[in-house]
């Protein structure tokens, strides 16, 4: 999957719902003079009504380690011409050789 050329395809569920995911990317908060990056997809969710999506991601390999980051996006917010984004933010796993975790917040693909 690439992020960058994303569109916003839906499929077919099991009772005839449409399920979607988004893409979520960026870079976590500097702690211990470094910080790390991240980019994946959530989970997927139904199309049509309010919800969350799950999403759990690894961070770049940086100072010697990565991180995990994962949990629930905002509620859906919805535009105009019905399309929609989340809200997502939190803090990463504790690793690394002086253990610490980084912070981290987005806005994800429509």
């Amino acid at each position: 999957m690439n992020c960058k050329k994303h569109k916003h395809d839906a499929y077919i569920c099991h009772k005839g719902k449409r399920i979607h995911f988004h893409c979520i990317k960026g870079f976590t908060s500097c702690n211990l003079r470094h910080n790390h990056g991240y980019s994946g997809r959530t989970d997927f969710s139904c199309s049509g009504v309010q919800h969350t999506h799950y999403y759990s991601i690894y961070t770049t390999f940086d100072g010697g380690h990565s991180h995990l980051i994962y949990g629930y996006t905002g509620p859906a917010v919805f535009l105009p011409n019905g399309r929609h984004y989340h809200l997502f933010q939190g803090r990463t796993s504790i690793d690394g050789q002086t253990p610490h975790s980084h912070e981290y917040h987005g806005i994800s693909s429509l």
